[in-house]
């Protein structure tokens, strides 16, 4: 393919393109090693905060040491073209997965939830750094099974950002899974705001349908913080656990101080789920949470 500006790399091909950036396949010549390279678009590059943006997550994530989030290993500037190096994931993401099964099963979808729910605990306890962007195109499963959370292109890192570095107040995220916390642009953002899109993930994955279908994104943004709410998974898959499905009502309160209040709490209900036990969670009243729970089942 042409040849691109960046020292010790030699592009190979495209893995993916999104609003924000492109993502190569490529080859770093001191080393050999095959590795994915992500440039941010050129139409993107608009204002210093949108430059700012993408060297805080190369910053942020080059931090990062755990088996279930995407290794950065450099990150740079040439000719006025910004980029950054990171692990090669050789296998697929679960957007992509739900393009060919329509869902994912009930075991692996425990296995998402505990994996994404460790990484992001690392994340949230070593570096204060929300996510924001919590998706099925965000987390990949490589050649060994192994869960990763990826693209941390919209992240924040509470540690470095402020609200100076976002003036005029735009939200960040995708609206189908997007907690109530990021539409209101709290200042204070939190690991509730994760546990919010990895349980409107979670339940996309289990049923194959999106907590709010059919809408546009004005009408889904409205949908997480109105009195709407999703139905209970178990009516779409009876064989969804009991168990399960109350983690999700409790992971979808559109109230964060009714959601579980950090990442160690849910990993506890999940060991309980695993073991059979009583969660720690209980139902929400109908119009708490943005799935409805039916306590009679």
């Amino acid at each position: 393919m042409t040849e691109q500006p960046f020292p010790n790399l030699e592009l190979e091909s495209v893995l993916g393109q999104g609003g924000t950036a492109t993502v190569y396949r490529a080859r770093q010549l001191s080393t050999g090693r095959e590795v994915a390279v992500k440039v941010l678009n050129t139409t993107f590059v608009r204002t210093e905060e949108d430059v700012s943006r993408f060297l805080t997550e190369a910053k942020a994530c080059a931090r990062f040491q755990h088996r279930n989030i995407v290794r950065v290993y450099d990150s740079g500037m040439v000719a006025g073209t910004y980029y950054f190096v990171m692990e090669l994931v050789e296998g697929y993401t679960f957007a992509a997965y739900l393009q060919r099964k329509n869902r994912v099963a009930v075991d692996d979808v425990l296995i998402i939830l505990e994996s994404v729910a460790a990484a992001l605990e690392y994340a949230w306890q070593r570096f204060r750094v929300v996510h924001c962007d919590i998706k099925p195109d965000n987390l990949m499963v490589d050649a060994d099974g192994t869960v990763k959370v990826m693209d941390l292109g919209i992240s924040r890192s509470l540690l470095t950002a402020s609200r100076a570095e976002n003036p005029n107040g735009e939200i960040m995220g995708t609206p189908a899974y997007m907690s109530p916390d990021q539409i209101y642009d709290m200042a204070d953002l939190d690991c509730r705001a994760d546990i919010y899109s990895l349980g409107a993930t979670a339940y996309h994955l289990l049923t194959g349908q999106l907590l709010f279908p059919g809408k546009t994104d004005q009408q889904v943004v409205d949908a997480h913080i109105g009195p709407s709410f999703a139905r209970d998974p178990r009516v779409i898959v009876p064989e969804i656990p009991r168990a399960l499905a109350l983690m999700l009502n409790r992971m979808l309160a559109k109230d964060r101080a009714l959601r579980y209040p950090n990442w160690e709490t849910l990993a506890v209900d999940i060991a309980h789920l695993y073991a059979g036990e009583p969660l720690l969670a209980t139902p929400l009243k109908v119009g708490e949470s943005s799935m409805s729970f039916m306590s009679e089942w």
